[in-house]
């Protein structure tokens, strides 16, 4: 009866514990699967941020090239790299020194009335340090009382700096070419920002 009674407890030990250790692999399985749901989820928001970032300097860029303000020049300079280099929407030459991307901005940051009245891009994120924002903006301005309209397509590589600042590191830009007539025009729908931020005024 001792015996038969020691065997019972020691079953019933047994039946608690195998419940116990189920438990804590439970437990533990959850607890890894939380943590890899996380991860993503962290590194996703890490990169919405800074696509926001991104977004946000292109648009102080805008902003402050057709301010008007007497510092305009040197607000815009501000935002390259000192070893940005600059294609120029209305310049025939590669521009690779501060010096020569301020005499850019001393012709075009000038032009009168100058506006932005559309803009469309994708930024996209390449690594947490770099970024491309690259797209269509359109140029407004007033030559001879008469406004002037000059659609251009763009690219700006972005680069944080040591000061966690997004800087322009590259940027090139160029009036919208007639395209000949051979040319199959793709369908507008496959105009689209995968992988990235779409943003658009």
């Amino acid at each position: 009866m001792s015996l038969s009674k020691d065997s019972a407890i020691s079953s019933s030990l047994k039946f608690f514990n195998s419940i116990l250790n189920r438990k804590k692999l439970i437990s533990f399985v959850s607890v890894t699967a939380l943590l890899v749901t996380i991860t993503p989820l962290s590194s996703f928001a890490q990169t919405e941020k800074a696509e926001k970032e991104v977004a946000e300097t292109t648009d102080i860029w805008l902003d402050t090239v057709t301010s008007g303000s007497e510092e305009v020049v040197d607000e815009v300079v501000a935002l390259y790299a000192p070893n940005g280099i600059l294609w120029g929407t209305v310049s025939e030459q590669v521009r690779d020194t501060p010096a020569e991307i301020r005499d850019y901005f001393e012709y075009f940051a000038m032009l009168p009335e100058l506006s932005v009245s559309s803009y469309k891009g994708c930024v996209r994120m390449y690594d947490e340090n770099l970024a491309i924002n690259s797209g269509y903006y359109t140029f407004t301005y007033t030559k001879d009382g008469q406004t002037k309209e000059v659609p251009a397509r763009y690219s700006f590589i972005y680069h944080k700096n040591s000061n966690n600042q997004w800087e322009i590191i590259e940027h090139h830009s160029s009036a919208l070419p007639e395209a000949p007539a051979t040319l199959k025009t793709v369908n507008a729908e496959q105009d689209t920002c995968e992988k990235g931020l779409l943003v658009e005024r």
